[in-house]
């Protein structure tokens, strides 16, 4: 997952991750759904050591200072993915391999709902429900809406809400671990 901002003019965060696809790009702080356009990445796919941008002011103001965050899945430690919404009360189950500790997650198909995030501090038992959305000027929100799990392995949705499990839709997330089970190169702590 990249996710890029122009420092110098008002632009959107630009975020691409494998599941969107080259030559397109979401906005974290948008409710827009992906947007195809070789001006974001340049169509090209990163590589371990080498992201490309195109021309967009989001990826590339020229003349102007840029930020990125790159970010990959580390078995134990974060994983970066996608799912598919079921619409039921009784929701989608995400696999991380770790109990997340912060979850950002965001609809891709559709627009109208921009990225929620969840944590395991301000949410420290099952049910949770309290969300922050990186799109508005929102205080905390809780809302029995909201419901899901944070399980041991993944995380589960407890809604039909189509901004986290809307049927047949799909979404991007970003889970980090509460307690990684790997050092940052990916070896197993234990094998230190």
């Amino acid at each position: 997952m990249m996710i890029t901002k122009n420092l110098s003019v008002s632009s959107q965060w630009q975020v691409y991750t494998k599941t969107i696809g080259n030559g397109k790009a979401i906005q974290l702080n948008g409710t827009g759904a992906v947007d195809s356009s070789s001006t974001y990445y340049n169509s090209t796919t990163p590589t371990s050591s080498v992201f490309t941008v195109g021309t967009d002011t989001g990826t590339n103001g020229n003349g102007n200072s840029m930020i990125a965050y790159l970010f990959r899945s580390v078995k134990g430690y974060s994983k970066i993915g996608s799912y598919t919404g079921n619409g039921n009360a009784d929701g989608a189950f995400i696999y991380t391999g770790f109990k997340p500790a912060y979850l950002l997650w965001r609809l891709t198909n559709a627009a109208g709902y921009g990225a929620q995030t969840i944590d395991n501090k301000r949410n420290p038992f099952n049910v949770t429900d309290n969300l922050l959305f990186p799109y508005d000027t929102h205080v905390e929100y809780e809302n029995s809406a909201n419901n899901m799990d944070i399980l041991s392995n993944g995380f589960k949705f407890r809604n039909a809400d189509r901004g986290r499990n809307g049927s047949g839709d799909n979404y991007i997330y970003m889970a980090f671990a509460e307690n990684p089970f790997v050092t940052s190169t990916g070896v197993p702590a234990c094998a230190r």
